[in-house]
């Protein structure tokens, strides 16, 4: 699926810089890009998204991801470190040809792109004892060679380093997508998992602009859990909260979900798998059996703990002087109508506004994300923030691998042109 917002070819004397973000989806098994053409450099950059384009990866290459998707279930035996390099090889083709088919849409040659940044579920280490690692799935090597193009990849890995979480490493790059001159608004990233991200309006501050984000609880995928799980496999999902309308709030549920220790976890609060909704479904099983509550119930109920869950990290979590001028909502949650009147009842004086109204498809957030990560690198900006990831400093995110002889060069020369921002000596150690 493609979705191109301009025809515009690149001529020699445009100022605007592009680059392709690629995102790879928490299951490995879908893949979205974007083109993005930007203006300016670092944290003043306007940047725009020109095209976005998915496809899904072939079942085979992403079967060979489930064994790892889970903490200590990786392979075992000696074929896991092949599995793992057909794997990447195996994005490392789809990555490219998408990014081959984007630029032709788009009508833009390869030439005119700076680099393609890459972001992906990556392995994780498991386990208290061990020490936090992050292994991305990206064959950078690969696709530089396919492509031609240099890439920026492996994003989490150096905020790990730094001793954070990995993550969320967005906020910084969604704030240049979606910021405003006069609103200060809240993204809610209403997916599998609920994330929120504090966007204050447009600042010239040397410090940058006071961006803050962090996981909320459980999303839609508790919702969709539900609803398979308590309908026989009828419904996969609840189609934009038709039958959770038609039930009723089970008070007692709602507080247990909510009494959950997970709640008490202060900020930075993130993981890379995201909150599974199994933990708060298996308990409410054996009440809904011996109660006599209904799907419908159950699916009410979720959807009210999911607005509830946002509406107790905006008044716990958010900076003491955070105003919201603006609720802007993405992820699948946008298409469901009570979970969104529930949310409005509960941030009152906030329109709220989803992603596509401001012209942004659904499925661009992400991979436009990354390749404002990548500008970031390109322009030596530090884009994790310590209250937000955990990290010690924040950092230059990312890891670069030069493409062809003609665009290593370019990038080189654009890099030559940037100036870090002038920091603290500790920041420099």
């Amino acid at each position: 699926m493609a979705t191109i917002l301009k025809l515009d070819r690149a001529r020699p004397a445009d100022p605007r810089r592009w680059t392709i973000g690629l995102e790879v989806s928490s299951d490995c098994t879908r893949v979205a890009a974007a083109l993005v053409a930007a203006r300016g450099h670092g944290l003043e950059i306007d940047a725009d998204i020109v095209g976005t384009m998915t496809a899904q990866v072939p079942k085979e290459t992403a079967a060979l991801f489930l064994p790892w998707s889970d903490p200590g279930r990786g392979p075992a035996g000696t074929d896991a470190p092949d599995a793992i390099g057909v794997l990447r090889a195996g994005l490392a083709e789809l990555q490219a040809s998408l990014a081959s088919a984007l630029l032709a849409q788009a009508g833009l040659a390869p030439g005119g792109v700076l680099a393609i940044g890459v972001h992906d579920p990556g392995l994780w280490s498991s386990g208290k004892a061990a020490q936090a690692t992050y292994l991305g799935l990206c064959d950078a090597a690969r696709l530089a060679e396919v492509s031609g193009l240099s890439v920026i990849d492996a994003f989490p890995a150096r905020d790990v380093a730094s001793g954070g979480q990995g993550g969320p490493i967005a906020p910084l790059a969604e704030w240049v997508l979606l910021r405003h001159p006069k609103f200060n608004r809240l993204l809610l990233d209403l997916g599998r998992t609920t994330r929120m991200s504090y966007l204050p309006r447009k600042t010239r501050s040397p410090s940058g602009p006071r961006v803050f984000a962090c996981e909320v609880g459980p999303g839609m995928g508790l919702v969709d859990l539900i609803a398979r799980s308590f309908s026989g496999g009828e419904w996969r999902f609840d189609p934009g909260g038709r039958l959770a309308v038609q039930g009723r709030r089970l008070e007692g549920v709602l507080d247990h979900w909510l009494n959950e220790p997970y709640f008490r976890i202060p900020p930075p609060r993130w993981h890379p798998r995201g909150v599974r909704p199994e933990r708060f479904v298996l308990d409410a099983m054996k009440m809904a059996v011996d109660r006599g509550w209904s799907v419908r119930d159950l699916l009410c109920t979720a959807t009210h703990f999911v607005a509830e869950a946002v509406a107790l990290a905006a008044r716990r979590d958010l900076p003491q002087d955070a105003k919201i001028d603006e609720v802007l909502i993405a992820g699948g949650g946008q298409h469901n109508g009570m979970l969104l009147r529930e949310i409005a009842v509960r941030l009152p004086g906030a329109p709220i506004v989803r992603l596509g109204e401001l012209g942004v498809p659904s499925e661009a957030l992400g991979p436009a994300s990354v390749a404002v990560l990548a500008l970031f690198h390109v322009d030596q900006v530090p884009a994790n923030r310590p209250e937000v990831t955990g990290a010690e400093i924040a950092r230059v995110l990312g890891q670069l691998t030069p493409g062809s002889p003609q665009n290593w060069q370019r990038l080189l020369a654009e890099m030559a042109t940037c100036r870090p921002a002038a920091r603290s000596l500790r920041s420099a150690l």
